[in-house]
């Protein structure tokens, strides 16, 4: 009801909510883009508007191309402290030229993803954020329209090409093996992320190079493929301390999985850094007050926010293959 006590008139997402489906999947409806639409969805979507007296000149009209003020981040795990600090980097940022944040978490299901890649249309935002981007039907529809879309932390997939923000994962899996092998250390395991993904997959071929550079066998490092996560690290931490000869150290995927060695190694009686040596990767802001003792690569999450708007500032000259390349450092602490 409105404020003099007459009902206000229906509008899109009324019929959205009625219909059960996104108001992208409304507009495609009333503007006969349908080649995507179920017929069985078509029906109960004009069914709704038909109920509700909601005509399609007034979807039209709610419709409109324009963009908005919004800015759509989609994330891979919003439980992640360095998801987390990105997130918040981006937003502050985009506060600065007058643009709102909608955080939305994957859960690194491709499905998901596109679910809130359709939801994010009818936003009409002004640009989409992928933290950890999937390769998705899509989102290989989404990276051929106009709408502003940028890859951060992983490359776009081989099939799509688009702006990135990020750092040289390849050159900081290097730079680790180089640190192990300053400090002695030749019987490593890495665990790392999905190798489909660009930033776990270049971290773990510049760690192989480095060792096998320098006449280290790399068929003799364990390799372990894992989700990103605090409780995978723990499975294979316990594994891996388990086994008859445990490994020296142990190169994380990023700081979660190291988190969850950590406590495999307590938990089996393993001394940090003494029996095995722990690097992790992030070295996300929790560090300096959780896990004061993790040696790991620091990727600056807090200057994400600024290169995604220096990109976005610049959207009208901007190539799909623009690239902001953020420099890492690695924090030298006591696990490693």
């Amino acid at each position: 009801m409105s404020a003099d006590g007459t009902r206000k008139p229906p509008n899109v997402f009324d019929v959205a909510r009625v219909s059960g489906v996104s108001t992208a999947t409304v507009s495609r409806v009333f503007t006969g883009k349908t080649n995507r639409v179920a017929p069985e969805t078509v029906e109960r979507v004009t069914a709704a508007a038909k109920s509700l007296g909601y005509t399609p000149s007034e979807i039209g009209r709610s419709l409109r191309l324009a963009t908005t003020k919004v800015v759509v981040l989609l994330v891979p795990d919003a439980t992640n402290d360095f998801c987390a600090d990105v997130a918040i980097s981006l937003e502050q940022s985009l506060k600065g030229i007058g643009l709102s944040m909608v955080l939305a978490n994957t859960g690194e299901d491709p499905e998901r993803q596109d679910q809130l890649l359709d939801d994010a249309e009818g936003l009409r935002p002004h640009a989409i954020i992928l933290l950890g981007a999937m390769d998705t039907p899509r989102l290989r529809q989404a990276a051929q329209s106009k709408r502003a879309i940028i890859f951060v932390n992983r490359r776009p997939p081989p099939t799509i090409k688009g702006p990135f923000v990020g750092i040289d994962n390849e050159a900081a899996g290097y730079a680790v093996a180089e640190h192990f092998i300053r400090q002695g250390f030749s019987d490593c395991a890495i665990i790392h992320g999905p190798r489909r993904y660009s930033a776990s997959r270049g971290r773990l071929e510049g760690f192989l190079r480095c060792l096998s550079e320098r006449g280290i066998d790399t068929g003799s490092v364990r390799q372990i493929e894992s989700a990103l996560t605090m409780e995978a690290g723990y499975k294979h931490g316990l594994a891996l301390l388990r086994a008859d000869h445990p490994p020296r150290a142990v190169f994380c995927g990023n700081d979660m999985i190291a988190y969850g060695i950590n406590r495999a190694a307590t938990e089996t009686g393993a001394r940090v850094p003494e029996d095995v040596a722990i690097c992790g990767f992030d070295d996300n802001r929790v560090n300096d007050w959780l896990a004061p003792w993790l040696t790991t690569v620091r990727v600056p999450a807090l200057d994400f926010g600024p290169a995604v708007i220096s990109l976005l500032n610049d959207q009208e000259a901007m190539p799909k293959t623009s690239e902001v390349i953020l420099p890492f450092s690695m924090t030298i602490r006591k696990s490693a």
